[in-house]
């Protein structure tokens, strides 16, 4: 099960983790700074979701190598 994912994901292990974790990393931003958005929706606007716009393309630029 391992191996298939990685295999699905077409990345070696190495590659997949440097992705996942920095990804997880940068979601938590987004989530921080969504959450002071919407108590004063002056900050961060847009950052969220240009976070995960931008995750969501490398994962899919990856998906073509």
């Amino acid at each position: 099960m391992f191996k298939k994912h990685l295999t699905e994901a077409g990345k070696s292990y190495s590659e997949h983790f440097k992705f996942a974790f920095f990804a997880g990393f940068i979601l938590i931003y987004a989530g921080i700074t969504s959450i002071i958005h919407a108590i004063i929706p002056s900050f961060f606007p847009f950052t969220s979701q240009k976070i995960v716009k931008n995750l969501l393309n490398q994962s899919v630029a990856n998906e073509k190598k």
